[in-house]
């Protein structure tokens, strides 16, 4: 019976977050596209921070080294209600939803980063990477999502915008 309640649950997050109309669906779009650029942004400042290549030659493994997070993300972000319609205009529920979020997608992350790093890591590093992970992570998610918000909010109080031809 539990099992049955949170599938309906996750199904209800994702279908809260189909888009209804323009609007909405480009909302959708643009958090999406955006939530991908967090991950190579941080896949670039942690390849720099180790001095290794980000330029546009290296631009295959820096999206490599983004992949395992941007993964688990787009895995299980859904399912956790972060894209979900009322939340591109509500910073906090937003805030919230994106940590709670990250927080369920990270572990995956880090572990498929040292799958797909062929790593076999020692629980030093697994734990440095990890908060490192973890909290750059949620600081770049919450410095893109939360303007994202204030302006679609921002959009919203204005109503809609009616363009009239002027006569000449």
């Amino acid at each position: 019976m539990a099992v049955k309640g949170k599938q309906i649950a996750s199904t209800a997050a994702i279908a809260a977050s189909k888009p209804r109309n323009k609007t909405e669906s480009h909302r959708l779009w643009s958090v999406l596209l955006g939530d991908a650029l967090v991950f190579i942004i941080f896949a670039v400042i942690g390849r720099q921070s180790h001095g290794e290549d980000t330029g546009l030659t290296a631009a295959l493994r820096v999206i490599w080294t983004a992949l395992p997070f941007a993964l688990a993300w787009f895995l299980i972000a859904p399912f956790m209600g972060a894209f979900r319609r009322e939340l591109m205009i509500e910073p906090r529920p937003m805030a919230k939803k994106t940590a709670l979020a990250w927080v369920a997608a990270w572990p995956v992350g880090v572990f498929l980063h040292f799958v797909f790093e062929q790593h076999v890591p020692t629980v030093s590093t697994t734990v440095s990477f990890g908060l490192v992970t973890l909290l750059s992570n949620l600081v770049l998610l919450f410095v893109w999502r939360i303007p994202f918000v204030f302006t679609n909010r921002a959009k919203e109080q204005q109503g809609p915008v009616s363009y009239k031809r002027k006569k000449k």
